[in-house]
């Protein structure tokens, strides 16, 4: 770990709690936390721990202070390129919950600024970065493992939570869409598992099934990606049950010509405990790994980036890639297929009401 102060951070937006995810991963790698945009009595205390000293300013007084040299946001999603296109153009990095742009346009703006500085963006793939059991698939997958990739299967349920949503989290212009949201996790999954620099997206469909208030809501989605000599089948929902223990039943399969790979994100509903489950199938058989001792570090690591210019966080060139990926899968999608009405007149179509 460096000693605190090497980087000084400007935190603006933290609309969604993940900023402050951002925030504190930085803050326990050293970073200084030097001043925030934020107004939630929750955001304004934990930046008060984290930068007991950092002060609430404006969004243009943060861009704008040249002693600091990296811009945090978890702004509402469709703020998040805007903020980036200021910060870029005045010379300061930037690291983005995903997604970090909502728009083609916005991003076309993202990489214009790009190319006028040195300066780098970065979105984070929580998933991947903060999942010890998904880092380790996806490494070991690229270290040829389980052989060459040839299909990976993603499975993103999250708990709809309602009561505790704001209201741009129904709006799919704020959010740019359940694919562009939370389909970036499995976009980064399957160009890190496969090791393909970009996808072709096949296929996408997106639709509202469960939420009648919020009829603009899209509450699922689906996509196939093909790239890197692999299929990548995702699904992605806001429908997991009231009766799991935990926001969803993340799931991610890696096949291989030699084997298989196998996570279960939060929970292993045959009944092992806790999160993080890797499990491994090939020639020697079947077996958990733990993934426990693999390192958290991203935030280390994005600190070292900064201040080294080196480029071990995660590359610029995969990032643009799957927010282009997103993008296109959300564009191309089409609408989620409807029930079939059942026929009165076919006996075949009405329920059986007999007991078993």
């Amino acid at each position: 770990m460096r000693a605190r102060g090497k980087i000084r951070v400007g935190v603006i937006g933290l609309d969604h709690i993940h900023g402050l995810v951002l925030a504190g991963r930085l803050w326990q790698a050293g970073a200084t936390i030097a001043a925030y945009h934020a107004s939630g009595a929750r955001d304004v205390a934990a930046m008060k721990v984290m930068g007991p000293r950092a002060k609430s300013r404006s969004i243009a007084s943060i861009v704008e202070d040249e002693t600091i040299d990296l811009i945090v946001t978890a702004a509402i999603p469709r703020d998040r390129g805007d903020i980036a296109v200021r910060a870029l153009r005045a010379g300061k990095h930037v690291v983005a919950d995903k997604p970090g742009v909502t728009t083609a346009k916005g991003l076309a703006a993202i990489d214009e600024a790009l190319a006028h500085t040195d300066a780098r963006w970065w979105v984070m793939f929580g998933e991947r970065f903060e999942n010890r059991a998904v880092g380790e698939a996806c490494t070991r997958a690229r270290m040829g493992d389980i052989g060459r990739v040839v299909s990976v299967l993603g499975l993103g349920p999250h708990r709809m939570g309602a009561d505790g949503r704001p209201d741009w989290f129904w709006d799919p212009e704020a959010t740019g869409g359940i694919l562009v949201d939370i389909g970036s996790h499995q976009a980064d999954q399957f160009l890190m598992a496969t090791g393909a620099s970009d996808a072709e997206v096949v296929a996408s469909a997106v639709g509202n099934v469960s939420s009648a208030r919020h009829p603009a809501m899209q509450d699922v989605g689906h996509m196939v990606l093909a790239g890197g000599g692999a299929i990548g089948t995702h699904r992605v929902d806001y429908l997991s049950p009231a009766g799991l223990k935990t926001w969803g039943d993340g799931r991610l399969m890696i096949v291989g010509t030699e084997g298989t790979l196998e996570v279960r994100t939060n929970v292993d509903v045959a009944g092992k405990r806790g999160k993080e489950h890797l499990i491994v199938t090939d020639a020697k058989g079947v077996r958990r790994l733990d993934p426990t001792a693999r390192k958290v570090d991203w935030a280390a690591r994005l600190v070292a980036d900064v201040v080294e210019g080196s480029d071990t966080f995660v590359s610029q060139d995969h990032v643009r890639a799957v927010c282009d990926l997103t993008l296109r899968a959300q564009a191309a999608a089409g609408p989620w297929p409807q029930p079939d009405e059942p026929d009165a007149d076919d006996p075949a179509d009405q329920p059986d009401r007999e007991a078993p």
